[in-house]
């Protein structure tokens, strides 16, 4: 019997959650590859809801079946009472989520891909590291209201490392899909490595900065915290109750789309809500909070299609899927008088409740102009991530993709930066 009809005999709602997915992670340092691993992870999560109460559990067995039951009706008891049902039936758009050759999950394949990155840093610096991992499988959701969604998909990351003397370049790829050219990866953290021969320090002040797509990525989800319908329900948003406001940039809009070509592209939620595109900052004002339905229960509304588990094991949440920043239509190639930065590392210490940061700048290059530029390093900028996103200078004329972020280039004005004592 499956889990959902054990669990709908005991409860008035119930849903069950599949997942099952199988990895290959290979590295290679140190002149070989020194890690080549299989791991597969499969399990089964329930949700429940008996007298307006939910309740959840998970097993790793279909012999663990009875006990998950047993637990997730435990657990409803001691939950808030809450009017919520789960979703019903729907409709999917068709997207294509997986790579065949990745599914294959071939040792022999993967690492041909590997040392391609290796031997394509080999050409101007030294390969310090490359991390490569392929993953495949399915999600599959069902409920008692008729929901069924279930769907393949596939995952590409890989990091690498280039070293040339004491200077240190990378580069990261993370998709559904395999990269085109695996080459032209290496390629890059190379010429990273390369480009930072003679790197000086700038003195302490406030500079015109633009943020490659890695360092961007990690302000915009530094941002997103206070955009989460959990965070406001919480009361550790600063931006619950401004809804309808303009807080940010008129320059800026920000939209959320699961259905975006970029790495989290699904047709569904981790709820079976079919993929949508949800506004959340529109010319700087805040359009919407990012919702799953259970959260949106709870805070009277009635909103859908932001729902994630970050495992089987654990509860679904609200959570964004790929992030679109709309394009400007300042031509990138105009710019001058900049600080561009590569990396920075120390965003995990930064206050995400009043948003003031403070990041150690390492690679980055002032940008003269007309391709002009010199490396710089050995900076600390500091800021508010409402201050930042309040100060865009200009927006670029062109979008990229970098894992789940489509963004044009941003140059954001009066920016601190702490040159060396």
């Amino acid at each position: 019997m499956s889990l959902l009809q054990l669990a709908k005999a005991s409860a008035e709602e119930a849903e069950s959650y599949i997942s099952d997915f199988s990895t290959l992670a290979l590295e290679y340092a140190h002149g070989c590859f020194t890690v080549k691993q299989f791991s597969h992870e499969n399990g089964y999560a329930l949700r429940v809801i008996k007298e307006n109460k939910l309740g959840f559990s998970s097993c790793n067995s279909d012999e663990g079946f009875r006990g998950t039951v047993d637990a997730a009706l435990r657990s409803s008891a001691a939950s808030p009472e809450v009017k919520y049902s789960f979703p019903h039936a729907q409709k999917y758009p068709y997207l294509r989520t997986k790579n065949w050759d990745i599914e294959k999950l071939d040792e022999k394949f993967a690492m041909g891909c590997a040392q391609q990155v290796v031997d394509a840093i080999k050409e101007k610096a030294e390969p310090a590291r490359v991390s490569l991992t392929l993953s495949f499988g399915k999600e599959e959701i069902e409920n008692t209201n008729g929901l069924s969604a279930s769907m393949d998909g596939s995952s590409c990351s890989l990091y690498c490392e280039a070293k040339k003397g004491d200077l240190f370049g990378f580069s990261y790829y993370s998709s559904r899909f395999l990269p085109k050219d695996f080459g032209a990866l290496g390629k890059e953290a190379a010429a990273m490595a390369e480009g930072m021969q003679d790197a000086r320090a700038l003195p302490t002040g406030k500079y015109t900065v633009c943020f490659s797509p890695y360092c961007l990525s990690q302000l915009v989800d530094f941002l997103l915290f206070h955009l989460s319908s959990e965070n406001v329900r919480r009361g550790v948003s600063a931006l619950s109750k401004r809804r309808g406001e303009q807080a940010f940039s008129e320059k800026l809009t920000i939209t959320d789309s699961l259905a975006a070509p970029a790495s989290n592209s699904w047709p569904f939620d981790a709820e079976g809500v079919p993929a949508k595109v949800v506004p959340l900052v529109e010319k700087g004002k805040v359009a919407n909070f990012l919702y799953d339905t259970y959260t949106a229960a709870r805070m009277g509304e009635e909103k859908e299609g932001n729902c994630s588990r970050p495992s089987y094991s654990m509860l679904p949440t609200p959570s964004q899927s790929n992030i679109i920043i709309e394009k400007g239509d300042y031509p990138a190639h105009l710019a001058s008088d900049y600080l561009y930065v590569e990396s920075f590392h120390g965003m995990h210490t930064s206050n995400t409740i009043s948003g003031d940061f403070g990041v150690q700048a390492d690679i980055a290059f002032f940008v003269r102009g007309k391709g002009e530029k010199f490396p710089v390093t050995n900076m600390l900028l500091t800021g508010n991530i409402f201050n930042l996103f309040n100060s865009i200078l200009d927006i670029g004329d062109t979008q990229g993709t970098w894992d789940d972020l489509i963004s044009p280039k941003i140059w954001f004005s009066g920016v601190q930066l702490v040159g060396p004592k």
